[in-house]
Parts: C-alpha cells; structure tokens; sequence
C-alpha cells in the first residue's frame, strides 16, 4: 500500500529538502508531493519534487494513507492561516525532525519541524506546529508555544518562554528567563533583555519594543480599500529629491502601493510591524543608515524620515 506524504507550500526548498532527508532515515513515505495554492507554480518542482496543484487535492485523499506538513514559515500569522485550513482535510500532520537531532530529555507534540544542525537543550518543550531552523538553538528548560517559528541561528538562551505564534528572526538572541508574547515578532539580529509583551515588535541590539496594536494592522480588507482610495484622492506633495524618491520607491516595493504624498502616515497606508522591519532593512541596504525603530514610529512619514536620514548622511 502506498503512503504519501504531501508537502504544503512551495516558497520554502530547504523544507523539501528536510522532507528527503527524513524519509531516507525512516523510509515512511512511497511517494513525496508538494502542494501550493498558487496554481502557476503548478509543474515546477523542487529537488525532484513535483508541485500538483493546490491544497483542495487534499480533499480526494484517504486519510490512512498519507500524511501532511504545513512548510509556510514566512510568518506565524500565514503559519497558522496554512495549518487551519488544512485541517479541515482530517489528515495526520507529521513531524519532519533531521536525523541528526539530539532529542534526548526534549518533549514535543506532533507537527513540529526541526532543521539540520539545530540545537534542542534538555527539558526543553517544543508545542505542535512550531519550527526550528538550521543552527538555532533551544536553550535548558525553554518552553515553545504553538506556531512558533525560530528563525535560522537564532538563540533562545535558558528558560526563555514563547508563547503561541512568536516569530524570533535570524540571529536573534534572548536572554534568560525571558518571556515573548503571543503574536509578538523578534526582529534578525536583536538582542532581547527584556520580557516582550503580546503583539509587540522588538528590534536592534539591545532591544527597542514597539507594540502596533490590531488595528494598526488594518487586516480588514474594506478597510485597507477605503484608506488607498482616499490615499489617491487627497492634495498630496510628491517626492520630488532623489532621497525622497528612493524612499518612496522602497514604501511602494513595501506597500505595493503608488506613493503619492511625503506626509501620508507609513500605518495609514496598510504598513504594520513586520512590513516597518522590511522598510528599516531596506533602508540600511540601499542607504547604509540604520533608523531604530521607535524613531521611525514616532514620525513615520517620507518628509520626516528624509530627514532623519539626510542628519545621518551628513554627520
């Protein structure tokens, strides 16, 4: 009898390559696929790995006979999005955990995902449907909530506790005895020494927290129309220097919307924690000027960030 496995998400071929690593280990899968709801990535394949179709294919197989991994780990938010509408298939999700991992003294629930070379401490607890990637470290006693995703080399240093949904970036690293918040994000490279509280955004070294409640976030649709149209409509002072240009460019990358006005607010215009983290680091790659994040918060606007960003050029 055959036993499928069937991958869920295209975007990430280091998952894939999990996928055949554990299977040569465990011989458990006949046949390995890869879903995704893109349908023009339908045909392509990743290390040998045909994409099908779309996650609806699920509908039409035996529950007995296969099993699921939900691969979406760009954010938690998506992560969680992905696992509840496979869910409604009633097919098992498994665990992909390199063959390499010490698990010895580690307790995990089903649908976890550990990549190579990472490091999981004695007495740590890992909860279903969280991620670890390559060389990340769970520290001695550290508990991770749900849907969590530990970013490549990141660091959670002893009895640091996650709750469900906390995104900590490449390189990150927290301090001992720490707790993150639900849905909080950890920005790459930050050094956290200080709790962070739910739905908040930590960034730098060491850490700023800024918290951007829901409604910053603007996840309702009608709402994210209204505020573009109203965007296009009103007296606006375009960018007219090349340093206001060059940041209008990367809000518009951002934002995927036209930049009309330097005095329109980044949040107005649909920018939540995750995309201002994006602006920031885009900033620094193309400008080489770093801009903490609470600054940024404070005055979040092309005319007031050109500013702040002509001071640093020139000092």
């Amino acid at each position: 009898m055959k036993f499928n496995l069937f991958l869920c998400g295209a975007g990430n071929p280091e998952g894939v390559r999990l996928a055949l690593r554990v299977n040569e280990k465990l011989k458990k899968w006949t046949d390995i696929f890869i879903l995704d709801d893109d349908l023009s990535k339908k045909g392509a394949s990743i290390l040998g790995i045909k994409i099908i179709g779309s996650f609806e294919l699920l509908r039409n197989v035996e529950s007995e006979n296969a099993n699921i991994v939900n691969l979406v780990a760009r954010t938690t938010k998506k992560r969680k999005a992905a696992t509840e509408k496979l869910l409604k298939y009633r097919i098992p999700f498994a665990s992909l955990i390199d063959p390499g991992i010490d698990l010895l003294g580690v307790e995990f629930k089903d649908d976890i995902t550990v990549y190579k070379n990472a490091t999981l401490s004695a007495e740590s607890f890992i909860d279903s449907g969280s991620a670890v990637f390559t060389s990340a470290i769970v520290g001695h006693g550290c508990k991770i909530g749900k849907n969590c995703v530990i970013a490549p080399g990141a660091v959670l240093n002893a009895r640091v506790e996650l709750e469900e949904g906390v995104y900590i970036g490449t390189n990150a690293s927290v301090l001992p005895d720490l707790k993150i918040g639900a849905w909080a994000t950890v920005g790459m490279n930050t050094a956290v020494v200080q709790a962070i509280p739910s739905e908040a955004t930590a960034i730098s070294v060491p850490s700023e927290i800024v918290s951007i409640t829901e409604t910053n976030r603007h996840s309702d649709i009608s709402e994210k129309k209204h505020r573009k149209e109203k965007h296009q409509t009103a007296n606006a002072s375009e960018p007219s220097t090349e340093l206001e240009k060059i940041i209008a460019g990367i809000w518009s990358d951002i934002l995927k919307l036209e930049i009309k006005s330097i005095n329109d607010n980044f949040f107005d215009l649909g920018g939540h924690s995750l995309s201002s983290i994006q602006l920031i680091c885009q900033i620094q790659k193309k400008l080489g000027v770093s801009i903490p994040m609470q600054k940024f918060v404070d005055s979040p606007t092309i005319a007031s960030l050109s500013a702040k960003i002509k001071s640093e050029l020139t000092e």
